[in-house]
């Protein structure tokens, strides 16, 4: 179970920039003495010294090491003072020039005078706890660096600037004010609630439950944009699979071979679809061989799509299917039966809800109907494409879109979607609470037993924000954050 040690009043540093090769690197210090540390290594250019240095500008200078008076790195220091920083303590940052040896050498005479290393996420959890964001907003922190498409970076920037705290506190709101009123019954029995006040009361927090709902609706979206799809492209051999693949990402990934078999292990890609991440994974060709090799690779491939969320199953369309394609689309369909003369295998992914059929190699004269191969898939699953020539490629691309994303209002501007399970759970407990308190209300139970079910529902959402948190919940946001964030 990830833990995480609440911050003490330590100075802590770490490079807040990727290890690597790079122009700047940037050393991050935040405590209650950066700038002593910073005035023991650090010699501004021109007049004044540390203490002199006006928080918020850079200012050039050299890092040196006072024991052998020996410089490390032309630089640029900035100095941040609390409350109006990151971490709204005190920081300083040196942008040193990039590279694998000149950030850490500074970093480890940075802790030779007195700061220590700062574990994962503990800037932002610093952050968070000295109240310069709340606990959705510094999970988007962590989610705007990993972002995989600009979909996913808008919703976690629209996450980051509060929106979704907004909204939250909208809810809390519309609880805070129906609390009140029903403790005001608690303070003075002898009256019950007015008929009226409670009519309005049940409505009031049947729309509230109606607007979770609505929230709540967005989570698989969310899902699929932060997470991304992991999809297994399924055939028999010599049917295109590999092909496919690099005209999807636009290069040449995979081995493109006239002889079956060659694709023996199983290639991973990743591909934005419309802001979606897609997870590809072509793999071997599906069909019985006495190789040893290729049948590690066939049950590789089984595999896959027993773990793939969507299934790209690929046939020859200028061949007439045989058993090697009947157990690929056996592998695709959502349903036991099938209606294209064959006899049905057991699915062996009965968690598949989602396939999608490409009829390959189009630009060769054609064998295989649509119709022969209707009920496999839903209507307006199949898509015919040469990966050879590259034409298809696009409608396929719109056909994953479309498979995934099922609602055809995609959400605009400003409106915020869940990304996180913790957030979803959170949401749905609020709801049960709700709708408690109204099987209660109708009832007619006393307003003592009816605030406990409004105070859990605030207290829920309380959690999607970080007013009611423990130390468990914070391990596990705040273990997932690099060093240095």
């Amino acid at each position: 179970m990830p833990q995480v040690y609440l911050p003490d009043e330590d100075t802590i540093a770490a490079i807040a920039t990727p290890p690597g090769e790079g122009g700047i690197a940037i050393i991050r210090i935040s405590g209650k003495k950066p700038t002593e540390i910073l005035e023991r290594v650090f010699k501004r250019e021109g007049k004044g010294g540390v203490s002199e240095m006006e928080s918020h500008r850079l200012y050039l200078g050299h890092i040196f090491d006072p024991e052998s008076e020996k410089t490390l790195d032309r630089v640029l220091c900035v100095f941040m003072k609390s409350p109006h920083s990151y971490t709204g303590e005190d920081v300083v940052e040196i942008h040193s020039h990039g590279g694998y040896l000149v950030p850490k050498r500074i970093l480890s005479l940075i802790f030779k005078h007195g700061a220590r290393p700062a574990r994962p996420g503990e800037f932002t959890l610093r952050a968070f706890l000295n109240g310069r964001m709340d606990l959705a907003q510094a999970e988007a922190v962590a989610d705007v660096v990993n972002a995989q498409t600009e979909e996913g970076l808008r919703q976690a920037e629209l996450q980051l600037e509060g929106v979704l705290s907004r909204r939250v506190d909208e809810f809390k709101e519309t609880l805070m004010d129906t609390l009140a009123e029903i403790e005001a019954h608690v303070d003075f029995p002898e009256e019950d609630i007015d008929q009226f006040v409670r009519e309005e009361m049940i409505q009031r927090l049947a729309r509230l439950v109606e607007e979770m709902d609505g929230l709540l609706s967005t989570y698989e979206e969310g899902r699929i944009i932060k997470h991304g799809v992991y999809t297994a492209i399924l055939g028999k051999p010599n049917v295109g699979k590999s092909s496919l693949l690099n005209q999807l990402i636009m290069r040449e990934r995979a081995i493109v071979s006239p002889y079956p078999g060659t694709t023996r292990d199983f290639i991973e890609e990743t591909i934005d679809i419309k802001g979606i991440p897609l997870r590809l994974v072509d793999t071997a060709g599906l069909r019985a061989t006495a190789d040893e090799v290729e049948r590690v690779g066939v049950e590789f491939a089984k595999k896959k799509a027993e773990e793939a969320e969507l299934i790209i199953a690929v046939v020859d369309g200028s061949s007439e299917l045989d058993e090697d394609d009947f157990e690929v689309l056996n592998r695709v369909q959502e349903s036991e039966h099938v209606g294209i003369g064959f006899k049905p295998v057991p699915t062996l992914s009965q968690n598949i809800k989602r396939g999608i059929l490409v009829i390959n190699k189009s630009d060769l004269p054609q064998k295989l109907s649509e119709e022969r191969l209707a009920g496999i898939l839903p209507e307006g699953r199949i898509v015919r494409t040469s990966a050879k020539l590259g034409f298809g490629m696009e409608e396929l691309k719109d056909k994953i879109y479309e498979v995934l994303i099922r609602k055809r209002d995609r959400m605009e501007g400003n409106e915020i979607i869940i990304t996180e399970l913790r957030h979803k759970v959170a949401i749905e407990r609020a709801k049960e609470s709700l709708l408690a308190f109204l099987k209660a209300m109708k009832r007619g139970e006393s307003p003592e037993f009816l605030a406990i079910d409004l105070r859990s529902a605030l207290d829920f959402l309380g959690e999607i924000t970080g007013e009611v948190t423990t130390e468990d919940i914070l391990g596990r946001i705040f273990s997932k954050f690099c060093i240095g964030k």
